[in-house]
């Protein structure tokens, strides 16, 4: 089955160099309230321009991070058929049910600005949730293939004739 959705294999590096350069970039933002300069928007209100400082390095960081996480998650394995088909129907199935878990209990256990704050990392819990089922599945997966080839190999009636 041919998914036209998926990029080609190269892009998943490229898709994590993003996500951890703009994920650090996040880390710094908000540990040490870090900021670009030259990022500044200033506001025209009035007929005047509000030369107030708003940076635009966290709207930065977010977008980078969304668009590392969407390439890893939107690449196609070296070897793309139906079974890894089904796993990445099977992680999708468990990162949304995942994902609204954590926001029903989020809606339970935080209030106000804290809430919204959290709500907004929620927005990344999917396609997180997603990575870890999915390359955990695979790297289950692979584990047992190459243990049933092995198995196989060395209980093979072949093998004395070798």
């Amino acid at each position: 089955m041919k998914n036209s959705l998926l990029l080609p294999n190269k892009y998943k590096v490229f898709g994590w160099v993003i996500f951890l350069l703009f994920a650090t970039l996040g880390i710094f933002c908000m540990l040490i309230d870090f900021k670009i300069q030259g990022f500044q928007i200033y506001k025209f209100v009035g007929g005047s321009f509000n030369f107030e400082d708003y940076n635009l390095t966290n709207e930065f960081a977010v977008f980078g991070i969304t668009i590392g996480l969407l390439m890893i998650v939107f690449t196609k394995e070296e070897i793309e058929d139906e079974y890894i088909s089904v796993l990445r129907l099977k992680s999708l199935q468990w990162a949304v049910l995942l994902s609204y878990v954590v926001l029903i209990v989020l809606n339970f256990s935080a209030y106000g600005l804290v809430f919204l704050i959290l709500l907004v990392y929620n927005i990344w819990t999917t396609l997180l949730i997603f990575i870890i089922k999915f390359y955990w599945s695979l790297y289950k997966l692979r584990k047992e293939g190459l243990q049933d080839e092995t198995i196989n190999i060395t209980s093979s009636p072949l093998k004395n004739n070798l």
